[in-house]
């Protein structure tokens, strides 16, 4: 996890987080199905950073370099989210609930 958050900038990091949200929201949303939620969320994630990026458009040479770090900042901040949210589901699941565990010695 240390070598993801060496790569997104402190600016963005607020966006994981608004993305891991999103994806909760999504996943509560019956008719939404779950295998379009990564798709989803790396669409609004890159939407996001590009316009935060371009916002602080002065601080850039180009155009073409606000939308690239757009481009990966989303990209990045999409991948924590969604290996935030793979983390804690799966500690949810053998933290102690034992379900799985007991289904199979049955």
């Amino acid at each position: 996890m240390e070598q993801i958050t060496q790569y997104i900038q402190a600016d963005y990091a607020i966006l994981a987080a608004v993305l891991y949200c999103l994806g909760r929201v999504l996943k509560a949303v019956k008719k939404f199905p779950n295998q379009f939620i990564p798709l989803a969320l790396t669409a609004c994630g890159i939407a996001l950073a590009c316009l935060s990026a371009v916002s602080r458009y002065g601080d850039y040479a180009n155009w073409a370099a606000a939308l690239f770090e757009g481009l990966v900042q989303g990209i990045l901040c999409t991948g924590l989210a969604v290996y935030l949210n793979e983390v804690l589901s799966h500690r949810g699941h053998s933290g102690g609930s034992g379900k799985k565990d007991d289904d199979k010695k049955e």
